[in-house]
């Protein structure tokens, strides 16, 4: 075939050349696309061996940010639950969790066990004037100014704002503040059905990668269901929740006090403690349910094997005797003591305990 051709002989010519031309690209990217979906199928092959635990890592030990009676609790970068009944004081604990970490000191059975740098909390169910009167009595049981804002502790007010925005705060906060501490005071208002499982489990991992990027401790508040028989966290959110949270602690209200037990946690559980509003409006640590429960015999009975025949003890000397013997924690020890003087098992006579008589002791 010459190159010179008629205009129709030309035009076929053109034609086949494009029709090589396009089977070639074809060809080249049939082959590109082979190749690719060869090199996916072998990454994919080997993802699993991503997440392999590798036993040659380095990993720090565990942080606490709190010991409770003792045993420690809030460990740093875990997720957390607060949970209780409507009004049952789950706010309150948060805020008694605060005055402790800005004090720098123990106030009641909580001991803050690291220095803060900075906590957040936002609170999507209070009015300002509440959230404003809640944070003000943690400023001044910590011994803080409670007249202006502190660069340690940044409170934040979601009630109005659309779960979309909530949720957008929450996350650009925690990337440009870098909290140690986090508190959610109503994290059901972080999605739109806390009875979808699949929005509930979206948040919870939402949450966990907060927390595995930045390292900081999220604290979740959360309702219980509505019977009373029923303790767990409300929703398909609270049972998502459970299955990830390190600890979880329950409020109940009862006799003007909120009283705390720690229900679940993957280490120690703490011991039970109390605390109430006073008379001036700040915290105030009281005995557990637990010790006050205890009859004048049962006490009678602790405290005669306790003593040992002894007729006196010194106050230290009672409270160590009674840690040793009971197995119990040192603020424990105090609460028995102090309740045992308060049904008339124990008295006091300059310093010295003994063991009151009974009537037909006497």
């Amino acid at each position: 075939m010459g190159i010179k051709q008629t205009e129709t002989g030309g035009g076929l010519l053109v034609e086949m050349t494009n029709t090589l031309e396009a089977v070639r690209h074809l060809q080249t990217a049939k082959e590109r696309y082979e190749d690719e979906e060869t090199q996916r199928q072998e990454e994919e092959r080997f993802l699993y061996k991503e997440d392999l635990f590798d036993w040659d890592e380095e990993l720090a030990e565990d942080r606490f940010l709190f010991a409770i009676g003792g045993a420690k609790a809030f460990p740093r970068g875990e997720l957390v639950g607060i949970k209780g009944h409507a009004k049952n004081g789950k706010s309150q604990l948060q805020y008694y969790l605060i005055a402790s970490m800005l004090a720098g000191r123990d106030i009641g059975a909580i001991k803050p066990l690291e220095s803060i740098g900075k906590i957040l909390l936002f609170d999507t169910e209070q009015s300002k004037a509440s959230l404003k009167k809640c944070i003000s009595r943690s400023l001044r049981v910590a011994g803080i100014p409670n007249d202006r804002a502190h660069a340690i502790l940044l409170p934040f007010y979601l009630r109005p704002r659309k779960v979309e925005h909530r949720r957008k705060v929450v996350e650009t906060a925690i990337k440009e503040e870098k909290p140690d501490i986090v508190f959610i005071d109503g994290v059901r208002d972080l999605l739109e059905d806390f009875n979808d499982l699949g929005e509930s489990n979206e948040l919870v991992q939402w949450l966990l990668a907060l927390i595995a990027e930045h390292g900081c401790t999220i604290v979740c508040v959360l309702h219980q269901n509505k019977s009373k028989e029923d303790a767990n966290m409300r929703g398909h959110l609270g049972t998502e929740l459970a299955n990830k949270l390190a600890d979880c602690f329950e409020v109940t209200k009862k006799d003007e006090a909120f009283h705390v037990k720690c229900t679940e946690s993957r280490n120690l559980p703490c011991e039970d403690f109390a605390f109430r509003i006073n008379e001036e409006g700040d915290f105030e640590a009281v005995e557990t349910q637990q010790e006050s429960d205890k009859t004048e015999d049962e006490l009678r009975q602790v405290f005669e094997l306790i003593f040992c025949g002894k007729e006196t003890m010194s106050y230290q000397e009672l409270v160590n005797a009674t840690m040793q013997k009971e197995s119990i924690k040192d603020r424990t020890a105090k609460n028995r003591i102090s309740t045992a003087r308060k049904k008339g098992v124990l008295s006091t006579d300059n310093g010295y305990y003994s063991i009151c008589k009974t009537h037909s002791q006497q």
